[in-house]
């Protein structure tokens, strides 16, 4: 209870006053009743208490919600985590931008032990691979109710993953899904080690999970199976590579005559992924020498600068939320190693014989994504640069900005502006001194 009303102070203490609140209530005392009731005496017109009739699942209580709920935004979170001061008035804000239009809104997030803020999670904007694989998004979002009636109720069979099938909905559908890249939303958690029960519990999260990420790639003809990580916070999948023929005339493998590969089957493991019909690219992971990564895909600044992901990072240290080993949607590939979707190709004219080196892969993933399409890195595949000259020559930096200028300046929606552009990149302050160490 301690922690329930810790959630209830935060909201009490919002910048942002025009709200209600809808509690739906499965306990069978009165106990919350009672403490809502002494938290809000001032607006207690504006709190809604419901007593629920059957004890059917989360799923259910939201359903029960939306369906009560009047305002045009509904916001859901954890009973047990807490908001920031302002974190509705950058909600509101970021819906205002938008024009109020109909979107799903999600937040960065950090994790609350105890009195202690920990682990802060600095998000990308919506990123359909790494979403495909782990709930980054987490329990923090806002759903405008016009969407809503368009998506429909939240899935009652769902245990725990109804809010991750309700945004893969969404992202199926090509429904807007935004990012507000502040920690807004504190989320209660534990230090110690799992019990046997709740590892239980965790592996249960991610097959279920898991599954409807399976179910959601087959109803676009795009077959997967998948396997567990040990770490119980993400899961594996592996595209069906059953289509892939050699010399095809579906894709473009690129390869530089001084990059090295050093894992097998190589262009069918990217294909699997080109197999999707909204990817055009699929690069690859370069390490370099000393056992440090070269680049996980290019990450770039306001100004049209480009820097390699996870540069001078060791191979043998998890990188930042574990992103860097996992196949993710970026905004440009290194052009050393690439597979290349042939129609999408033929249909920008391919690369600008203007440009040259990263350069022109830059524009070419550019130009993609301006058309709807997804580039993906892949860092089960690994190469390495044996001897590479990069040159950004004047002209080039121009032409890009002249190309794609209003594009760039809204910044790499792949990386939060919340860490360190540059070289070195994904780190979170504090932890450079332990960079340099390694």
């Amino acid at each position: 209870m301690d922690n329930f009303k810790d959630c209830l102070e935060s909201i009490d203490e919002q910048e942002y006053r025009e709200f209600e609140l809808y509690i739906l209530d499965n306990n069978p005392s009165n106990e919350i009743e009672v403490t809502i009731k002494e938290f809000f005496p001032d607006i207690v017109d504006k709190v809604h208490y419901r007593r629920l009739k059957k004890n059917n699942g989360a799923a259910y209580a939201y359903n029960v919600g939306l369906h009560f709920a009047e305002g045009n935004y509904v916001v859901f979170f954890g009973q047990h985590d807490r908001l920031s001061g302002n974190t509705l008035s950058a909600l509101n804000e970021k819906i205002e931008a938008l024009d109020n239009k109909d979107c799903i809104v999600y937040a960065d997030h950090d994790e609350l032990v105890g009195l202690d803020r920990k682990n802060p999670h600095f998000k990308s904007d919506f990123n359909k691979e790494l979403f495909l694989q782990t709930d980054y998004v987490g329990d923090f979002v806002c759903i405008s109710k016009s969407l809503s009636s368009r998506l429909g109720e939240f899935n009652e069979k769902a245990k725990t993953s109804y809010l991750y099938e309700y945004i893969l909905r969404a992202a199926f559908k090509n429904e807007p899904i935004v990012h507000v890249p502040s920690l807004i939303y504190h989320k209660r958690t534990s230090d110690r080690a799992m019990n046997k029960e709740e590892r239980k519990a965790a592996e249960y999260y991610c097959k279920e999970h898991m599954a409807l990420a399976i179910s959601y790639l087959g109803q676009e003809e795009v077959f997967c199976d998948g396997r567990i990580d040990a770490s119980l916070k993400k899961w594996h999948l592996n595209y069906d590579d059953s289509t892939f023929r050699r010399f095809s005339s579906n894709y473009m493998f690129l390869r530089d005559e001084n990059v090295k590969l050093y894992t097998r089957n190589n262009v069918k493991k990217m294909y699997a992924y080109l197999c999707q019909p909204d990817v055009a690219v699929v690069g690859v992971r370069f390490i370099d020498r000393g056992f440090k990564v070269d680049n996980v895909g290019y990450i770039f600044d306001t100004d049209g600068a480009w820097y390699p992901a996870f540069h001078g990072q060791s191979l043998f240290r998890d990188t930042y939320d574990g992103i860097g080993s996992m196949p993710r949607d970026v905004s440009v590939v290194d052009c050393g190693c690439c597979l290349i979707d042939a129609k999408v190709y033929r249909m920008l004219h391919g690369f600008d014989t203007r440009l040259t080196g990263q350069d022109a892969m830059f524009d070419f993933c550019l130009r993609a994504r301006k058309r709807g399409y997804r580039v993906i890195v892949l860092p089960r595949v690994v190469a390495r640069w044996k001897d590479r000259e990069v040159e950004t020559p004047t002209d080039n930096h121009q032409l890009i900005m002249e190309k794609h200028g209003d594009f760039i300046q809204k910044g790499d929606e792949f990386y939060n502006k919340n860490l360190p552009i540059g070289m070195e990149n994904y780190i979170l302050p504090g932890t450079q001194e332990q960079k340099e160490e390694d």
